[in-house]
C-alpha cells in the first residue's frame, strides 16, 4: 500500500514538474542562445543538471539495492536540478551531488529532515568557494528589463534554473490538492504568511521587493511538502507552514530572499522531527 502510494504522488509531482522544466529551456536556454551569450549545446543546461541528478540516484540504487526504485530520492534530485542557480558549473555539481547523495542517505537514518534543502544548502555553501553566488542568468546580467506581472506570473524573475513559473507551480497546486496524501495545507499556510508579512512591510516602508518571491512558491509547493522532512498532523503543519513563512521574510530582508525558504524548511524539518521523537519517546516511558 505504501508503494503504491508513495508511486502515485512521485509520478504526479514529476509530470507537473514536466511545464517548469520545459520553461525553463525557453527562459534559460533559447532567449539566452538567441542574444548569441551561450551556445546551441548550452540551450538544454536545464535538463544536462537534471540528467546528473538522476544517474546518480539510479548508479546509487544499482550498488545499494540491485534495482532502480520509484521513490521520494527519485523526486529529490529531480527537484534539486531544478532550484540551483544558472551559474552553477555541470561538472562541479555532479562531483559535489556524487559525495553529498550517498552521505545524505545515511545521515537520514539517524535523524530525519528535508533532504532537498539539505543538499542544495551544501551545494550553494561549497559552489561560493569556488565563485560568489549569482542567480542571474548572462540575460539578466547583461540587459536589463522591466517586467509586468504577466510577465513574472510565467516566470521572468530571478531564481533556481527551472524554478521561476509561479503560473505552472500554481497550476501544479491546483492539482496536487486532489491527492489525499498531499499536505496542501502547508503551501497556503507558508504563503499566506509570508504575504501579510511583506504587505505589512510595503505598508510601512514601501518597498514592494518582497511581495512576489517565485522561489518560495515553488518550495512551498514542491519541496516544503515532501514526506518525512515535514509533519503528519493537521496541526503542526500549520505550524510549520506559519514559521516558514516568518523565517523565510526575515532572511529575505537580511539576507537572500531565493535561498532563504531552503535555510527556513532545513531548520524547521529537523527541529519538528526532534522535537516529535523526543515526544514519542516521553510517551513510550
Amino acid at each position: 500500500m505504501q508503494t503504491y502510494k508513495t508511486r502515485d504522488l512521485v509520478y504526479q509531482k514529476l509530470l507537473l514538474l514536466f511545464p517548469l522544466i520545459i520553461y525553463s529551456l525557453y527562459k534559460n536556454g533559447y532567449l539566452i542562445f538567441k542574444k548569441d551569450l551561450i551556445g546551441l549545446s548550452m540551450i538544454f543546461k536545464p535538463l544536462y543538471l537534471i540528467l546528473i541528478g538522476v544517474v546518480i540516484k539510479i548508479g546509487y540504487d544499482l550498488i545499494f539495492y540491485k534495482k532502480i526504485k520509484v521513490d521520494y530520492n527519485l523526486l529529490n534530485v529531480v527537484l534539486i536540478s531544478m532550484i540551483v542557480p544558472y551559474n552553477m558549473n555541470i561538472l562541479l555539481y555532479g562531483g559535489i551531488l556524487l559525495i553529498i547523495y550517498p552521505l545524505t542517505n545515511l545521515l537520514y537514518k539517524v535523524v530525519k529532515f528535508n533532504k532537498v534543502a539539505f543538499i542544495y544548502l551544501i551545494i550553494i555553501f561549497i559552489s561560493i568557494i569556488f565563485k560568489p553566488l549569482v542567480f542571474k542568468t548572462p540575460l539578466e546580467l547583461n540587459y536589463s528589463y522591466s517586467f509586468n506581472f504577466i510577465n513574472l506570473l510565467m516566470g521572468r524573475s530571478i531564481g533556481g534554473i527551472s524554478s521561476t513559473s509561479i503560473l505552472f507551480s500554481l497550476l501544479a497546486y491546483s492539482i496536487l490538492i486532489f491527492n489525499y496524501y498531499y499536505k496542501k495545507d502547508i503551501p497556503l499556510v507558508i504563503n499566506i504568511t509570508y504575504l501579510i508579512l511583506s504587505f505589512i512591510y510595503f505598508i510601512i516602508l514601501g518597498n514592494s521587493n518582497y511581495l512576489l518571491n517565485s522561489e518560495l512558491i515553488f518550495a512551498s509547493i514542491f519541496i516544503a511538502t515532501i514526506p518525512n522532512g515535514s509533519p503528519y498532523r493537521r496541526l503542526m503543519q500549520i505550524i510549520y507552514g506559519i514559521l516558514i513563512g516568518i523565517i523565510t521574510f526575515i532572511i529575505s530582508i537580511y539576507y537572500n530572499s531565493i535561498i532563504a525558504v531552503y535555510i527556513a524548511i532545513l531548520f524547521l524539518s529537523l527541529f519538528l522531527n526532534i522535537r516529535q521523537k523526543k515526544t514519542k519517546h516521553s510517551l513510550s516511558k
